[in-house]
């Protein structure tokens, strides 16, 4: 009988522990799937963007013009994406200083633009960086970047280019994160000279007595990892050992008493993951792993004796890179593991010249064909460059493929991407996890995903440009809500925007065609509103990513090439000048912001007052000039009311003063249009009826244009803001020239150009087919052709091949 009792209250024990793990389980599962579902709702709030920058070369003296295109992409599937309308392109010095800046039209995810690279530059190597409005809500990181080098044949070389020190550093990467003594860790580490590049080196690790912990050795690209256990209170050091016999001394990071270690093993079909831990709590962990923004596996573990384990089915992941982030029960992120899985689509684009190799000013036609692996038909937007190779040749830093499958996901810049996916075997795939892990540790932000209320500082400019500004008041310097500001162009084509300021005092203006080298005015009603502070944000963005740019270095024998790029240069600009300035016509929309007026004067058809008053009251009926109070105001017809019979004579005419604008710029107090001189005026147009145009609600518009469109001997309001504005770049026409004829074949005129060809849109059809041609020019050598693209659904790629001219 007691027997039976103990065996009853076991029994009870047991199902209640049952139960107790089986509550703790679901309370862990519950706890995840909130995460999983505040990082999925975060992320269908926060499309990401892709941008690459195909351009037509990597090396460039001043005087030439540096050819780029823009793919704008979605980052969950690398389609071409067409939400935002603007990129901003950068080209950056060693200080981050911007040298030159542009912002490009985008349709249907392509744009395209130029740089003329001026004298002004010093030698050296820049960064050209690109990105959209609605990806700086993102760190810098997320730009795009590639470094580009300058050299100036025009100054002095500094000396420091030709007889460079080169200098070493070392960089050390716990797997997972951090070292944590007693575990064992794999340690990451990549040695560099000052142009970053990766140098072959050995060394050991020793502790603060100089006791030997371990050897390592770099595999490829001066990078390689090995294992070692932290102990307590020791310091470790690597002494590091080059290949030309000299060395240096690099600390390692410090270990933490406590925390967690994250291992992977890949596995064939499996990813293996170890946890260890030491000084945590037996308490719940969590395992997230994302690609682009989008979930693919999710656990939540338990440690047991301080570890714990998980396999991910590779079938679970999405092609690209993998962030597998451990998070510890208080949801703050322990440790990260970077994993990429190769992609399995391409676009394939073949490339066959009619020939192999040319005489100068000969014709070149090259077929070009593009699908996927399978050899299905898979239409292409490409981009292409044909530019002579010399010993300044430097290859491009990867290509779209590589940039949008991998190099965009990792920090700093790569040394040839390409080479992780040319031949896929285990010295490729060892050299790829030792990239993962050198250049892949981002610190996942949870704040940022918890906080659902929070809005984006950045919109994305699907419309077009987008100018922002603020509005304070003088006296308090605090921001100044609900006041309609104005910004407009002056100029004949009378453009005008208006804004409402919100909570914060901000206005933004959505720019339409806005095009070139512009001033605009920013106003309020002056009458009115005189204790106003406004001013405009640049658009470019001031974070910057924290990798450094490579040191460059002139060797002597580049000399001779730097000697002739010089001359083709001058001989270009001193012979083609204008071909090379020419610029693609727009074709914009060219009407007033209020499309067709009701009546327009043109000034010379009628009789020449000399003061606006005349003007106004002998001829143009529409509108009614009274003086108030020694104050002049103007009453436009309300001209549709005419055509209400019902409607009472008092309703014909607005009884408040109209928008009045000289060059688009308003002009707020009438006297000041009466006192303008009329003899200035070319074109009066009148706008008989209410016009609303967004905020601005006006009773009929009087617009006054000049002869040039620039306000001449008007003087705006002090409070109004005058600034000189870029809007978007016209695009530069790639000069080509054409021998189809005798006569242009034997001009004597010399034809030096180093870049035979480029065009930021070619495009193959529906079954694939497409061709470029152009001519060759009077210098021979070797010639590369580029190609780089699209296809709609995502698949990029590219090839290269080489054309002979012949002397």
């Amino acid at each position: 009988m007691n027997r039976f009792k103990f065996n009853k209250k076991l029994v009870c024990f047991s199902a209640f522990f049952v139960c107790l793990l089986c509550c703790n389980s679901s309370i862990a599962q519950t706890k995840l799937d909130n995460m999983v579902s505040s990082i999925t709702e975060y992320n269908s709030r926060h499309l990401e963007e892709k941008v690459y920058l195909h351009t037509d070369r990597s090396y460039y003296l001043c005087g030439e013009i540096l050819w780029f295109k823009a793919y704008v992409e979605d980052a969950k599937n690398n389609e071409p994406l067409s939400v935002s309308k603007v990129v901003y392109v950068e080209l950056l010095n060693s200080s981050h200083d911007p040298v030159l800046q542009a912002k490009i039209a985008v349709q249907n995810g392509n744009g395209s633009g130029s740089f003329s690279l001026p004298v002004s530059l010093a030698s050296g190597n820049y960064e050209l960086r690109a990105y959209t409005n609605w990806m700086k809500n993102d760190s810098a990181f997320h730009f795009f970047r590639k470094v580009i080098t300058i050299v100036n044949t025009t100054q002095n070389l500094d000396p420091s280019l030709v007889t460079n020190v080169t200098k070493y550093d070392a960089q050390f990467f716990p797997e997972g994160g951090n070292l944590v003594s007693g575990l064992k860790s794999l340690v990451a580490f990549k040695i560099n000279d000052n142009s970053g590049n990766g140098v072959a080196a050995q060394g050991v690790i020793v502790d603060q007595s100089n006791d030997t912990v371990t050897h390592f050795e770099t595999t490829h690209f001066g990078m390689g990892n090995f294992y070692f256990t932290p102990e307590n209170g020791k310091h470790y050091s690597a002494i590091i050992s080059l290949k030309d016999g000299t060395g240096f001394r690099k600390g390692l990071p410090d270990a933490y008493d406590k925390g967690y270690v994250m291992h992977l093993d890949d596995e064939g079909n499996t990813i293996k993951i170890l946890i260890t831990s030491s000084g945590q709590p037996s308490s719940d962990l969590y395992v997230i792993a994302e690609t682009n923004r989008s979930i693919d596996f999710s656990r939540a573990l338990k440690l047991d004796n301080g570890n714990a384990f998980f396999a991910i089915s590779k079938n679970e992941l999405k092609d690209g890179v993998a962030e597998i982030t451990l998070f510890n029960e208080n949801r703050q992120p322990v440790c990260e593991r970077l994993y990429f899985k190769r992609p399995k689509t391409e676009l394939l684009i073949n490339a066959k010249a009619d020939k192999q190799t040319y005489s100068k000013r000969n014709l070149v036609n090259i077929d070009l064909s593009t699908s996927d692996q399978s050899g299905k038909v898979l239409p292409g937007n490409l981009s292409a460059s044909v530019f002579r190779l010399d010993d300044l040749y430097q290859p491009q830093q990867g290509n779209i493929f590589t940039y949008l499958w991998l190099s965009s996901d990792l920090k700093g810049f790569i040394q040839d991407p390409d080479y992780y996916f040319k031949n896929v075997n285990a010295a490729t795939s060892e050299a790829l996890d030792n990239l993962l892990l050198t250049q892949g540790w981002r610190t996942f932000d949870w704040n940022q995903i918890s906080d659902q209320s929070s809005s984006f500082t950045y919109v994305p400019e699907n419309q077009g440009h987008l100018i922002t500004g603020k509005v304070t008041n003088e006296e308090t310097g605090q921001p100044a809500p609900n006041v309609l500001v104005y910004l407009s162009i002056p100029g004949r084509r009378v453009q005008l925007y208006g804004d409402v300021s919100n909570a914060e005092g901000l206005v933004h203006f959505d720019m339409h065609d806005f095009y070139g080298a512009n001033q605009i005015v920013l106003q309020t009603n002056s009458t009115k509103d005189s204790i106003y502070h406004l001013q405009i944000f640049t658009p470019f963005s001031d974070q910057f990513a924290d990798a450094a740019i490579p040191h460059l270095t002139v060797a002597e024998n580049d000399r001779g090439s730097l000697e002739t790029g010089n001359l083709h240069m001058e001989i270009a600009n001193a012979y083609h000048e204008n071909d090379l300035q020419k610029l693609m016509p727009l074709n914009i929309d060219t009407l007033p912001f209020y499309q067709h007026p009701y009546k327009t004067y043109l000034l010379d058809n009628y009789t020449r007052f000399t003061t606006m008053e005349e003007v106004m009251r002998e001829y143009v009926l529409e509108v009614n000039v009274s003086k108030k109070e020694k104050h002049y105001h103007f009453s436009t017809f309300n001209a549709p009311g005419y055509a209400l019979l019902n409607m009472q004579p008092s309703q014909r005419m607005f009884d408040k003063d109209p928008l009045i604008l000289l060059d688009g710029v308003p002009i707020f107090d009438v006297d000041n249009i009466v006192a303008y001189d009329p003899l200035k005026v070319q074109k009066l147009e009148i706008v008989a009826s209410k016009y609303i145009w967004g905020p601005i609600v006006a009773n009929g518009i009087v617009s006054y244009t000049t002869y040039k469109g620039d306000l001449p001997g008007y003087s705006l309001n002090p409070h109004d803001v005058i600034l000189d504005y870029d809007g978007l770049q016209k695009q530069r026409i790639f000069y080509s020239p054409d021998y189809s004829t005798q006569k242009a074949l034997q001009s004597r005129l010399p034809d030096f150009r180093d870049v035979l060809y480029w065009s930021p849109d070619v495009n193959t059809d529906a079954k694939g087919k497409g061709q470029i041609s152009f001519y060759t020019g009077d210098v021979p050598g070797k010639y590369l052709v580029e190609l780089q693209g699209i296809s709609r659904n995502g698949d990029a790629g590219s090839n290269s091949f080489i054309l002979n001219v012949e002397k």
